[in-house]
């Protein structure tokens, strides 16, 4: 093998190289937001269940504030 083939394979596997480790790199950054993203969800999902529950019991208790109003003790 001639000095310039020599350099050539030696640039290409350090190029393969770099590659792998940038690829295995995006995958991880890509399941590290994945995992982030999904968490911020699950606390929004939360946070709208508890709105939502207060809501039924104000609900509830207007309901039971329209019974009271609208049949009057005698």
């Amino acid at each position: 093998m001639t000095d310039l083939q020599t350099a050539f394979y030696i640039v290409g596997i350090v190029f393969m190289g770099l590659m792998l480790l940038l690829g295995l790199v995006l995958v991880a950054t890509v399941v590290v937001i994945r995992i982030k993203i999904v968490a911020i969800h699950r606390h929004i999902e939360e946070k709208f269940g508890q709105v939502i529950n207060w809501a039924e019991k104000g609900s509830a208790v207007i309901e039971a504030i329209k019974k009271v109003t609208n049949n009057p003790k005698k």
